[in-house]
Formats: structure tokens, C-alpha cells, sequence
């Protein structure tokens, strides 16, 4: 939520709830118990709104559940449905469960065993419904009936095993990492380290080179590292402000790729694994990840920070808010002012 325009939507939503509540809490709004789904479906939406470019299995899951629950309580609010049928409706809950799991499994691959899950979850919500309604009888339904909990737990593990496989696959080969600062040091300190070495370079392309080098050398994960200028509607990159493989794509128009993206909508992208981004302009087969942040000087954009990885999802959201902070801080030293902004 590194963003300017997050950052104002979350705060109309908190201010709306803020208001609301105090209406609430002095008698002034009443009428509360019919509007409180709708807020929960709101919420929903607009968490998907917030976290649209870096929706994670989590956000998905959490954001559909809010959507179909408040949905399906809003009937009851409105008088759609009576609250005395809750009792024979109540397998549409895990129905919903099910369903959240299923479309955040699809939403956020590979989610295969989470798909799976979710049908078990609608299955088994699917039988209790025609129990309730008498449409198959009690046998048929009792292992329905005394074992779906037993999908959650499922479900559980599910959740685990996906954090278990993202650590897995986030490590390098054998298990540790030879380079101390790899091990997650996003430290203020760290950062103000990187800016001191920036700050000591005699120009602005000296500059961007210490602030390419820091990140490089200081990360294992980091193979690829660069600073695009912004020259009109065209990001360059010259060639002594990258280290890596030398890249294909020397000049992104800023309606191609990532990198143009970053620039055109002046917010971070976060691409998890670049196969199933259709933006990603390939320069190595080896590369699975990327984040590129837009540089900014003067309200301007001049530029974007791209950094490339060899392992799957190897940016995390303490990545993005570090790599932010740091590009905000050090782009007015590495800002060439003969180059034509956005």
C-alpha cells in the first residue's frame, strides 16, 4: 500500500467507519444490524481494489469470503430471508468457504491442492444442504454430516504446506545463503549504509552506479539489477548503470512491459513469477521473479529501479516497502536534470 492513491482510498474507508461508528455508538444512525453485511462485502472489494497488483492467496481468500458472506447476510438484513432459517441454510458458510478457497487457489498458482480442497469443502456443504432440505436421507448424509470439520483442518495444512514450499523454493542450494545481508536485512540501518555510499559519489551517474552495486552485491537473490531513465516516453538504459547479464531490452516504450508499467501508473510492480505475466519482456531464461519502483524527483517520474531474481516470488512485501523508502531518498542524487521527465 506504497502508493499515494491506496494510501487515500484506505483513509476515506477508515474515516467513512469512523463516522459511522460514531453515529452508531450516539444513537444517531440506527437501523446498524441491517447495514453491517454490506459493509463486509464493501470491505471486500476494496481489499481486492487495494492489493490489486500483488494479490496473494491470502488477500484472494480473505476478500471473496467477505464478498459471498456479506452478500448472503444482506438477505437476511433486508428481510430477503428470516433469521429462523438459518438453521436449514447454515451449510451455505462452509459453501462459502469452499468456494473462497477454489477461486483463490485459481487466482494465485499454483494453487492445485487448494482447488481441491475447496471442492471437497462444497461437496460436503452440497450434501448437508440436501440433508437439511430432505432430499437425501440421514445415512446417506451422517459421514457428510460428522466429518466435514475434518476439511478445515485439511484446509490448514493446505495453508501451511504453501508457506513451507514458498520458504522452500526462496532458499538458495543448500540451504544457506553465503552473503550475511541476503539473510533479510532491511534494516533502517542497512538503508542509510546504502545511501551514505550514494551520497559520497561526485555525480549522478556515479551515484546511480553505488546505488546499483549496493543492492547487487548486498543480496544473493537480487541477478539482476538496473536504473531505466525516463528521455520523453521511452525508458534507456545506459550501460554502465546495471550489473548482470547483459539485458535484450536497452529501450521500453512506457505502454511495454513491466518496467513501462511501473512508470506509466508511477507504482510499484511486483511480479511473482514473470512466466504468467504477460508484460514481462524476457532477457533471461534463468530469471523467475521481478519488482521494478518507480524514481521519482520533483512530483516527476524520471526512471524506475528494476531488479531481477533467478528464484520464484523472491520479493516480499518488506522488499517492496524497503526498496520504496530507499529509491525515494536516493532519487534526487542520481536525478539527471537535462532529462525530460514524465
Amino acid at each position: 500500500m506504497g502508493n499515494p492513491r491506496n494510501r487515500r482510498l484506505v483513509g476515506w474507508w477508515l474515516v467513512l467507519w469512523g463516522v459511522l461508528l460514531s453515529l452508531v455508538s450516539n444513537h444517531v444512525l440506527l437501523g446498524w444490524e441491517n447495514l453491517w453485511p454490506l459493509i463486509m462485502t464493501t470491505s471486500g472489494v476494496i481489499v481486492l481494489r487495494v492489493f490489486q497488483q500483488r494479490l496473494s492467496f491470502g488477500v484472494v481468500f480473505g476478500a471473496t469470503w467477505a464478498i459471498l458472506l456479506g452478500g448472503f447476510l444482506t438477505l437476511f438484513a433486508a428481510g430477503i430471508l428470516d433469521w429462523g432459517r438459518m438453521s436449514m441454510l447454515w451449510p451455505i458458510i462452509p459453501l462459502i468457504i469452499g468456494t473462497s478457497f477454489i477461486v483463490a487457489g485459481a487466482s494465485c498458482p499454483p494453487g492445485n491442492t487448494a482447488i481441491i480442497v475447496g471442492g471437497m469443502v462444497v461437496a460436503l456443504s452440497s450434501a448437508s444442504f440436501l440433508y437439511e432440505y430432505g432430499l437425501i436421507s440421514s445415512r446417506a448424509a451422517a459421514p457428510f454430516l460428522r466429518f466435514w470439520p475434518l476439511t478445515l483442518v485439511l484446509a490448514g495444512f493446505v495453508l501451511m504446506k504453501r508457506d513451507a514450499v514458498r520458504n522452500r523454493d526462496a532458499s538458495p542450494p543448500g540451504g544457506h545463503r553465503s552473503n550475511p545481508y541476503d539473510a533479510g536485512a532491511l534494516s533502517e540501518d542497512v538503508e542509510n549504509d546504502i545511501l551514505r555510499r550514494v551520497r559520497s559519489a561526485r555525480d549522478p551517474g556515479d551515484a546511480t552506479i553505488a546505488l546499483v552495486r549496493e543492492l547487487k552485491t548486498r543480496f544473493d537473490r537480487f541477478s539482476w539489477v538496473g536504473v531505466y531513465r525516463l528521455q520523453g516516453d521511452t525508458l534507456i538504459l545506459d550501460d554502465a548503470e546495471f550489473l548482470g547479464l547483459s539485458p535484450e531490452h536497452r529501450r521500453i516504450h512506457l505502454d511495454e512491459g513491466v518496467c513501462g508499467a511501473a512508470a506509466r501508473v508511477r507504482e510499484t510492480q511486483v511480479v511473482p513469477d514473470v512466466c504468467a505475466d504477460d508484460r514481462y519482456l524476457a532477457c533471461s531464461p534463468t530469471v523467475k521473479s521481478e519488482i521494478v519502483v518507480p524514481i521519482l524527483a520533483g512530483g516527476n517520474v524520471i526512471g524506475v529501479l528494476d531488479i531481477d531474481s533467478d528464484l520464484p516470488d523472491a520479493f516480499s512485501e518488506d522488499d517492496r516497502r524497503f526498496l520504496e523508502s530507499l529509491v525515494a531518498k536516493a532519487s534526487r542524487l542520481i536525478h539527471r536534470r537535462h532529462i525530460s521527465p514524465a
